[in-house]
């Protein structure tokens, strides 16, 4: 008997030796919640792009209220009047330092530098049954080399196009540079898809909401079983495609929470086969707890996460990932308890928003 032990020990460890434990990233929808909490009479919403004389963004009003979709609250209809509404600015001229020269290779082309003046930047406003409530910038900062030199930002054209980008009405001597060319800086400097930066942020203060992010989660590879392999990565991608399909609002996904059981247990099973010493067995096991955590993390179990993460720092695997996780345990469960009832899910109210009316600084760009 102990000869067939020992014979079972042995083709274990061999074939423990044929795995490894691979890392893939992946696009799931991850609950996220409000920073602030609504008041319970806070029902409707709207929201505008509001540009003052000269300002300039570079997305549209349109593309601006088509992109902010508020999850916890519904977009007014008609006239009505909203509970709650956000607008948000553009920047001008004056608010740039420009300097031009026609370049002396060839006369044919002209530069343009472009830095940002002390204090450019984009102007969120935030309303509360009709009356300004907060305000937010979003501060736009120069680059600067390690000497902390000033880097501008450099755009180039044709002279024979310069009608285009620079204001040329009344003939001035020196002329600004027109409202195609502040796009245009805007789109170099803030980035195509800074639109979805500011509704972005516009939701993770206000909303609670299903949000798309990049996380790492893990398959096993077998050299010797391809099976597993393929299957392990399967269960992965299945993943991606429940999310995308099933989950695109909290309501959702605590409605379709099965879905996401079906992939826990998946897991939970496998977690048993790999109980050891071994370097690459206590990796492996790593990799489950932590698919496992984040699993538990989107079902809103965050008990279970947390048992999971202690689970997986007790192996001492790639510590730094572990301890983020950690982290991010730590905010995401925060975040739930402030908006809602352990338990019961039973949504949580505040006695009203927080008046600000000096700028609160968000992320620089």
């Amino acid at each position: 008997m102990k000869y067939y032990i020992l014979l079972f020990a042995f083709f274990s460890f061999i074939q423990s030796q044929a795995q490894s434990l691979k890392t893939k990233g992946i696009t799931v929808t991850m609950p996220n919640y409000a920073n602030q909490v609504a008041p319970k009479d806070v029902e409707t919403y709207w929201a505008e792009l509001v540009l003052g004389t000269g300002e300039v963004m570079n997305f549209s009003n349109d593309e601006f209220k088509k992109e902010l979709q508020l999850e916890g609250f519904r977009k007014i209809i008609g006239d009505e009047a909203p509970d709650i509404f956000v607008a948000v600015s553009g920047i001008s001229v004056d608010v740039l330092d420009v300097k031009g020269t026609i370049a002396p290779a060839d006369d044919k082309t002209y530069t343009i530098d472009i830095l940002p003046k002390e204090r450019a930047s984009v102007k969120l406003l935030f309303y509360y049954n009709e009356e300004l409530t907060q305000f937010w910038e979003i501060p736009i900062l120069p680059k600067a080399d390690i000497r902390g030199t000033k880097i501008p930002t450099t755009i180039s054209f044709p002279v024979k196009e310069k009608e285009k980008y620079l204001d040329l009405e009344g003939d001035p001597v020196e002329p600004d540079i027109s409202a195609y060319t502040i796009k245009k800086y805007l789109d170099i400097k803030l980035g195509e898809n800074f639109l979805k930066k500011v509704t972005g942020t516009i939701k993770d203060i206000y909303d609670n909401h299903m949000a798309k992010e990049y996380q790492s989660f893990y398959y096993i590879k077998d050299k010797k079983n391809k099976a597993l392999t393929n299957e392990t990565e399967e269960q992965l991608n299945s993943l991606v495609s429940l999310c995308d399909a099933s989950f695109s609002s909290i309501k959702d996904l605590r409605a379709n929470k099965q879905q996401i059981n079906a992939h826990l247990d998946y897991w939970k099973g496998l977690l048993s086969d790999y109980d050891g010493e071994d370097k690459k067995i206590k990796k492996i096991k790593w990799g489950i707890l932590m698919n496992l955590y984040h699993l538990s993390i989107m079902t809103e179990d965050f008990n279970n996460a947390q048992n999971y993460l202690k689970k997986a720092l007790e192996l001492s695997v790639k510590s730094g990932a572990t301890k983020g996780a950690k982290n991010n345990l730590l905010q995401q469960y925060g975040g739930y308890l402030e908006n809602y009832r352990e338990g019961t899910g039973e949504r949580k109210f505040s006695n009203g928003y927080v008046k600000h009316l000096s700028a609160q600084i968000l992320k620089a760009l």
